[in-house]
Parts: C-alpha cells; structure tokens; sequence
C-alpha cells in the first residue's frame, strides 16, 4: 500500500527528478523535457588546503664541556 502512495506522490516513472544536476552550468535542470526548470546555481566551497608542515630545525651541535673555574682561595 505504502509503494503504491510513495509512487503515486513522487513520479519518477515518467522523468521527473527532483534533485536534477546542472551540468552545463547554464541554470536550467532536465532541459528538453516538461519539468525544465531554472534553478539558482550554488558555487561550491573550495576545499581548504593544509597547512604547510614545519621543518624540523636544524640539529645543534652538542655542547662541549668547560674545565670547572674555582671561584674559592685556597688557604
């Protein structure tokens, strides 16, 4: 009963789509048939690009060792 209304509602038989695609990008959907229509053309959000990856920073080279200074006299 269910598909009987579904079909009875929604046509699909005969060549009615209710989300038609604009392929041309002139504004007109299903073009040559009697459900031609206009519609608004939506430009789509261009993807966001990554962020560039950091360069490691250069290694340093290890610190060399300093003889300890006394800062005490000896007596």
């Amino acid at each position: 009963m269910f598909k009987k209304i579904k079909a009875w509602l929604f046509p699909l038989s005969d060549g009615f789509k209710y989300n038609a695609i604009d392929r041309d990008g002139d504004g007109l959907v299903q073009e040559g048939t009697k459900y031609e229509r206009r519609v608004i053309v939506v430009k789509k959000a261009t993807a966001k690009k990554a962020p560039a990856k950091k360069k490691a920073p250069a290694k340093k080279k290890p610190a060399t060792k300093k003889p300890v200074k006394k800062t005490t006299k000896k007596k």
